[in-house]
């Protein structure tokens, strides 16, 4: 019996290994992402303020634009 439990995890670790082209890349892109990911929510969060800053200008001059082009089309 203990003959078939070596042979049934050998069968385990081969299919992990014979599979092991398809995973690996996978992971180390969601790795090599997960990284890139963190570096910048570390840049992001040194520039905060003016991204605040220059959405909100933007946000206020869209509003006001598009109040002026509808003031245009009703006349």
């Amino acid at each position: 019996m203990e003959y078939y439990k070596k042979t049934f995890l050998g069968s385990i670790i081969a299919f992990a290994l014979s599979i092991s082209c398809c995973w690996i890349s996978s992971l180390m892109i969601w790795f090599g992402g997960l990284a890139f990911l963190g570096v910048m929510v570390e840049f992001m969060e040194n520039i905060r303020l003016p991204l605040v800053i220059m959405g909100s200008i933007l946000g206020i001059v869209s509003i006001f634009l598009f109040l002026r082009n509808t003031g245009k089309k009703d006349s």
